[in-house]
């Protein structure tokens, strides 16, 4: 059980960060600064999410794809360093990972060159908070599916309504969302493992929030507030499941508490095929 000292100490230097940081909702600055921070990534790499696809986006995959129009192209919001993207890439025709971080979307490029499916990924760097960049971005592409892994919980309150409408924009008429997020505990899972930084937190858990990047976590009361069911209808959705983190210095990978949502706007219940695999209200 943590001390009242090692409590004190804990946020003490969370406030530090977010003073030093800047707003929280300053999201490029502050994802910028940690991406361009990163010289490995993988295995025994210095991303904390960076996990091989098998333990992250295949495991995602099998909840989704039955819910996905194959033929629609994917977005990746969120990609990092690309890893996923590139799995995601031999199961869509064209794969565009987006991210807030220009130095993110560089390391993803020079990743993804040579890879077997390199010619159905593009890469572009996107803010969901600015709705008129998911506007521009569906112009370009059309309706399309969107996959969201551990995102949603560092958007800050004042901008949850806006990255949603964003969301919805890039699916239209025909895309479907999947989302995984850490939940609104996964912080204290994390505190629980062996760290020495000046936070207490483990060194790759740290590196992120020493940024002044405040994850906020995503809660049943969240998906209700964001995703409510008269504007929304779950076609999947489990609050048992873990993110699997990168082997940390202790030795071993971390199960990070999570829940995921596949989901469409209510509007695509109008007909055909999203009709068709849309549970009954």
């Amino acid at each position: 059980m943590k001390s009242m000292v090692d409590e004190v100490k804990f946020y003490s230097h969370l406030l530090l960060f977010r003073i030093r940081g800047g707003s929280p909702r300053h999201y490029r600055r502050q994802w910028e600064n940690y991406w361009r921070t990163i010289h490995a990534t993988g295995a025994g790499g210095e991303v904390l999410w960076d996990n091989v696809p098998e333990k992250a986006s295949a495991q995602d995959l099998a909840r989704f794809a039955a819910h996905m129009r194959p033929d629609l192209p994917l977005v990746d919001v969120g990609c990092g360093n690309g890893r996923q993207a590139r799995f995601l890439a031999g199961h869509f025709p064209r794969v565009i990972g987006v991210d807030v971080s220009p130095a993110a979307i560089s390391l993803a490029q020079r990743e993804t060159r040579g890879t077997p499916f390199e010619s159905r990924i593009a890469y572009r760097v996107w803010n969901g908070a600015n709705p008129g960049e998911a506007e521009a971005l569906h112009h370009e592409i059309g309706d399309a599916n969107v996959y969201m892994r551990t995102v949603f919980h560092c958007v800050q309150s004042s901008d949850r309504e806006s990255f949603v409408a964003s969301l919805a924009t890039l699916l239209g008429e025909r895309g479907t969302l999947y989302q995984i997020e850490l939940t609104d505990g996964a912080l204290e899972t994390l505190r629980k493992l062996p760290g020495n930084s000046p936070s207490g937190l483990p060194h790759l858990v740290h590196n992120v929030v020493k940024n002044g990047i405040h994850p906020i976590g995503f809660s049943q009361d969240d998906r209700l507030r964001y995703y409510p069911d008269d504007r929304w209808v779950i076609l999947g959705e489990g609050d048992t499941v873990a993110i699997r983190t990168v082997r940390l210095a202790h030795g071993e990978e971390a199960l990070v508490p999570a829940n995921y949502l596949v989901m469409r706007p209510r509007h695509h219940v109008a007909g055909g095929r999203a009709a068709a695999s849309a549970p009954a209200a």
